[in-house]
């Protein structure tokens, strides 16, 4: 399936500190993250993002050498997409 829908978290590290970096993709791209860095939660989709300094990853997936540890459930990805648009003040829908 081209267009199938997979779901990451890998390791991250920004002027915020280390934390981790979960992304939905959609065949090869990836369509929506969520960076986390203790407290501090940021998003972005294709529309935007909550911060300027975090966009959406251009690399394909196949550029970003996932493997499956790094495979997370789709539940998983929406429990922090959820908070961290909560966090930013934008609903979540």
């Amino acid at each position: 399936m081209k267009n199938a829908k997979k779901y990451y978290k890998h390791w991250a590290e920004s002027g915020l500190g280390k934390g981790n970096v979960l992304m939905e993709a959609r065949g090869d791209r990836i369509v929506r993250q969520v960076e986390i860095y203790g407290s501090k939660l940021v998003w972005a989709d294709e529309n935007g993002q909550s911060d300027d300094r975090f966009m959406l990853a251009d690399q394909p997936v196949s550029f970003l050498e996932f493997d499956s540890d790094d495979e997370i459930s789709a539940r998983e990805f929406e429990i922090a997409w959820k908070k961290a648009k909560e966090a930013t003040g934008y609903p979540s829908a």
